[in-house]
């Protein structure tokens, strides 16, 4: 083996690495609104290792290109894994933009001020999102290069999730009117989360 094909090799596993813990951060948002003393702080210092990963991988392709021409395939492989570390790097950012949503709202658990639908679904948009993943990290560890199209599936479900919350996020306001002030920033938190299901379907179509 080459020492070209080492340093993808290692480019590779830390790629994966980098999925895992995007992984756990977004597992970590299921309860975040419904929890007492669920601290979002944890998950926004969290990304800091996300963006570390983000920052190796770059550096790591970029010197192995100064180092030695790649051919065309492997040129193509190193661009893929670029943009799935960036991919997965935003998916963190959404998961920072959840968390923060928590803390500027300074409520501890929000389950008296929306349906038991809403909650129910909330956590099933971030179970199916977190399944999408879960499988993609499969595939790109059994590298396998066709695209997994229960994942895009998948992905319809969480935009069918989305829309009907937006729905009762509206109820909710319409019977309690006086919660507005509570309820408006769970329109950006379940957006926040669908494009974390998008940025899944990116990273899942550009498996190298």
């Amino acid at each position: 083996m080459t020492n070209f094909s080492n340093e993808v090799e290692t480019i590779e596993r830390d790629l994966l690495s980098m999925g895992e813990e995007v992984l756990h951060q977004m597992e970590q948002m299921r309860d975040v609104f419904f929890i007492p003393n669920k601290d979002a702080s944890v998950v926004i210092q969290q990304d800091a290792t996300i963006d570390a990963f983000d920052r190796q991988i770059h550096t790591s392709i970029l010197h192995l290109i100064s180092l030695q021409q790649p051919l065309p395939e492997e040129l193509r492989t190193l661009t893929t894994m670029m943009r799935m570390a960036r991919e997965f790097e935003r998916i963190g950012d959404q998961v920072v933009n959840v968390a923060e949503l928590k803390k500027e709202l300074d409520v501890d658990d929000l389950r008296p001020y929306v349906s038991t639908l809403f909650v129910d679904r909330y956590k099933e948009m971030i179970q199916v999102s977190t399944d999408m993943l879960t499988r993609t990290l499969e595939g790109m560890r059994a590298r396998a290069s066709q695209t997994d199209k229960s994942v895009e599936q998948m992905d319809e479900d969480v935009d069918a999730l989305f829309f009907s919350m937006q729905q009762l996020i509206i109820r909710d306001m319409k019977e309690t009117p006086e919660q507005i002030e509570k309820l408006a920033p769970l329109f950006l938190a379940i957006r926040y989360v669908e494009r974390m299901a998008d940025h899944v379907v990116n990273i899942q179509r550009r498996k190298y």
